[in-house]
């Protein structure tokens, strides 16, 4: 009987396949546990660039009429400020978000349209992220009460 003797190269190459196979599954599942934190992350800042965008709006409007093109105030008694529901479109409009989207709580607690020269504005939102599997397991272990997270923003500024 001849005996073929096995390369070390063959024999090494099943086992380097077995550990990629075994550090992969594990590399994926902690990158499935980690992502819902970096995503949630993303929703912060995605949140802290539309309140700069939406206190801008809020308090840079001018406190003058608005007039036509022939020259004539168009509502003598409303200022040029904007108004609750035009400062919540605002910051839908600059967060790239959908006023249908869930999850979004926002806060004006004096609309600026109310309010005088020099007042403060302020603003606060809040949005609502799930962590996926990093929730579910985080609440199982008993650290969290949920399976989500809350990230808000808020931004206040000076009316002109």
């Amino acid at each position: 009987m001849i005996r073929r003797r096995m390369n070390r190269t063959e024999h090494d190459s099943g086992v380097a396949a077995v550990e990629f196979a075994l550090i992969f599954g594990l590399l994926l599942s902690v990158v499935a546990r980690i992502w819902p934190l970096g995503e949630a992350l993303l929703q912060k800042m995605q949140l802290d660039r539309a309140m700069s965008d939406v206190i801008r709006y809020a308090t840079a409007t001018p406190n003058s009429p608005e007039y036509d093109p022939n020259g004539v105030i168009n509502n003598p008694s409303n200022s040029r400020r904007p108004t609750c529901t035009q400062v919540i479109n605002e910051f839908y409009r600059a967060a790239g978000a959908k006023a249908s989207d869930p999850g979004y709580t926002i806060t004006v607690p004096t609309c600026p349209s109310a309010m005088q020269s020099g007042q403060t504005v302020t603003i606060t939102v809040s949005k609502t992220v799930g962590l996926g599997p990093l929730g579910d397991l985080l609440s199982i272990a008993g650290i969290t009460h949920s399976s989500s997270v809350t990230v808000s923003a808020a931004a206040s500024g000076r009316e002109e």
